[in-house]
């Protein structure tokens, strides 16, 4: 039973399949021959014995009435024309011969029944003739003393005991044949209880066996698979005992669980080195410069792979190598740089790597077939290489260098995740080189670009003071040939002084927004915060601007302004922004139209807005608005006289101050201007109250 449990389930089951197999035939063999048996022992009863037992015993009545009646006759007691029944004893004895001759039967009993029934039927014969003689006879004899009478008797007496001779046999014959059926019946209920109970011990011992070889080993091998999935991650599965196909299941999951070993390892080892990528990624990121960047590199990569040497060669756009940077174990010298046939290799080793997308990463660098190129061996010389793999450093086009991890003792076979990583940290290192060199140039043209505006400030500064001192001169110049001290002037010499003397102060404004600019970029402003109130400052602003407009035939309103409505601003500054903005409403508004300057508390807000009649901003024109010395182009076109730096000075002012400047313009219809700037005091946030125009 221990050996055939350690079998396969499939011989197992042949096993028992055969046992059931040569069960039931044998059972069946034994049940066909006890019911053949006992079919033939009731076929027998039924078709032979049990009917020739009964017309037997029917022969014998009739005889017995007969002879009876014979009797009777015989002894004056009844009339001699009673019938002595002939016709139904040898029927009776036709019925017997009948059954005896069934096919139930076997030949020997054939034989011996037709030996019986012949001398009964004999018998009856002859009596029925001495019955009839003995009556022939009954006149002249006595009674009992005739010699038919005496025949009669002795062939009566023949019949019956024929008659008891064939009914004893077919009794005997009968019983057998009963007492073989009860057994054959008996048999069979044995046979099937033998087969019964056989069967459970087939099953008994089948379902022992399964447990031993099948349901008790996979029980186990689901204790162990619980226990690992419950952090016992080592723990092996019992492969001595079941079937064999349950220890063939326990050697699989062994191995599976040593594979799973493996790569839990070899997970772990992939995990450290994405960590000593990201290391290095932040490493170089973080350096100063690209020498301590490149020494980062080499050393974190030496350590985290546990090479012998990391060497790292970058050249430069000849072709050149410029710098050479290494790590190595502390038991190691130095690698002498490269012989100049090696270092003139280093851009066509980079070139070559970075055009196939691949690392060069043989496990053994002295295989003979490596070994054949000359360039491998003259490398291996120079640095002692034993196992070597090389990447490309480099960013888009741009090649910059190699790096090299070496073993000098021994051979290395390098994994996939190594050289992954060491092709990351390349990347990390030449993305860190490009970009150090890059802030290095950023940093050298910034302070070229810082250089040169300080010197164009200073430029402007200077041109701005040495042009506004002639203009003086030359306006107080003009005021004295307006005034006469050099003579009377003809009307066409004052016209032209005139000229002479607007041109003058277009001129002294522009170098004033210069200088004021120039002021603002070089030292930003300088404002003296005072709380005024919104209406004295438009009123000021509008007395300011009314000349201007009164030339230009412009009409210029103020509309009411809430007198409790201030702002916290440096006056000087913010008066010059409405100035501005108050001068090109009216110089961009033809004659007749109208110029309006107006104030409200809006959404916690003071707006303060200048609003036109004139020709408008194109909307291809408003991005560049404030940028300076810009001009509208319908402004250009009309040749309307402007610096293009007004709202370049408004928007350095507002933005002093915390506010901002909203234009809102259509071409041809007005421009309106909105000063937007912060409520002074506690008033800030009040809902705006309605204004009276």
């Amino acid at each position: 039973m221990r050996g055939l449990s350690g079998r396969s389930v499939k011989t197992q089951l042949r096993v028992f399949g055969i046992a059931l197999l040569l069960l039931f035939p044998v059972v069946a063999a034994s049940t066909a021959w006890n019911i053949r048996s006992q079919g033939r022992d009731i076929e027998a009863l039924t078709l032979a014995l049990g009917p020739a037992f009964d017309a037997n015993n029917a022969a014998l009545i009739d005889m017995t009435e007969a002879n009876t009646t014979w009797s009777q006759v015989m002894g004056a007691a009844a009339p001699r024309s009673q019938a002595l029944n002939q016709n139904e004893v040898l029927g009776d004895l036709d019925a017997v011969h009948s059954a005896i001759s069934s096919p139930a039967l076997d030949n020997r009993h054939h034989r011996q029944y037709d030996v019986l029934l012949t001398r009964q039927r004999t018998a009856a014969q002859a009596w029925y003739r001495a019955a009839v003689a003995a009556e022939a006879g009954i006149d002249g004899a006595a009674p009992g003393d005739s010699a038919g009478e005496v025949a009669a008797n002795r062939e009566f007496q023949h019949f019956r005991d024929s008659n008891r001779a064939l009914r004893q046999e077919i009794g005997r014959q009968r019983d057998r044949a009963r007492e073989g059926a009860s057994d054959s019946a008996q048999v069979l209920f044995g046979v099937e209880l033998l087969t019964l109970i056989v069967a459970m011990l087939i099953v008994l011992v089948g379902w022992r066996m399964g447990q031993r070889s099948i349901s008790g080993p996979l029980d186990r091998l689901r204790r162990v698979v619980s226990t690992q999935r419950d952090g016992q991650r080592d723990l092996q599965a019992d492969t001595q005992r079941g079937s064999e196909e349950v220890r063939e299941l326990a050697r699989d999951f062994n191995g599976l669980t040593r594979a799973n070993t493996v790569l839990r390892e070899q997970h772990a080892m992939v995990l450290l080195a994405h960590q000593l990528a990201l290391d290095v990624a932040r490493g170089v990121h973080g350096a100063p410069d690209t020498e301590q960047a490149m020494r980062l590199v080499c050393a974190m990569l030496g350590e985290g792979l546990a090479a012998d040497r990391v060497l790292l060669y970058t050249h430069d756009e000849a072709g050149q190598v410029d710098e050479r940077t290494q790590w190595h174990r502390y038991d190691l010298p130095d690698v002498p740089p490269l012989p100049p046939s090696l270092a003139g290799e280093v851009q066509k080793v980079n070139d070559d790597l970075r055009r196939d997308a691949r690392v060069f990463a043989p496990a053994d660098f002295m295989a003979p077939e490596i070994q054949a190129d000359p360039r491998a061996a003259r490398f291996a010389r120079a640095t002692g290489a034993h196992g070597l793999l090389l990447a490309p450093v480099g960013v888009g086009e741009q090649g910059l260098g190699v790096l090299c991890v070496l073993m000098v003792d021994s051979p290395r076979r390098w994994r996939s995740y190594e050289i992954q990583t060491v092709q990351q940290c390349a990347g990390y290192l030449a993305q860190a080189v490009v970009s150090l060199r890059l802030s290095q140039m950023q940093e050298v043209q910034v302070r070229r670009l810082t250089e040169i505006d300080r010197q164009k400030t200073d430029f402007m500064a200077t041109v701005s003071h040495e042009l506004r001192t002639p203009l003086t001169s030359i306006q107080g110049y003009l005021e004295l040939l307006e005034d006469g001290d050099y003579g009377v002037l003809t009307q066409e010499q004052l016209h032209a002084v005139d000229i002479i003397d607007r041109n003058t102060a277009r001129l002294r404004g522009l170098i004033e927004d210069l200088l004021v600019l120039n002021k603002i970029e070089a030292t930003g402003l300088e404002s003296s915060l005072q709380e005024l109130p919104v209406d004295d400052l438009l009123a000021g602003v509008v007395e300011m601007l009314r000349p201007v407009a009164e030339r230009g035939r412009v009409k210029l309103l103020r509309e009411p302004v809430e007198p409790d409505l201030t702002v916290k601003v440096d006056r000087g500054q913010l008066e010059r922004a409405l100035i501005n903005l108050g001068s090109n409403a009216v110089k961009f508004t033809p004659a007749g139209g109208r110029a309006t300057v107006r104030a409200a508390r809006r959404d916690g807000a003071v707006v303060i807005e200048v609003q036109d009649t004139g020709i408008g901003i194109p909307a291809g024109d408003r991005k560049q608005l404030f940028t300076r010395f810009f001009r509208a182009s319908n402004a250009t076109a009309a040749a309307i006289p402007g610096s293009g730096l007004g709202l370049a000075i408004v928007q350095a002012i507002l933005d002093g101050h915390g506010g901002r400047l909203d234009v809102d313009s259509a071409e041809g219809v007005g421009t309106t201007m909105s000063v937007v700037l912060p409520l002074a005091g506690d008033r800030v946030g009040n809902d705006p109250e309605p204004v009276a125009v």
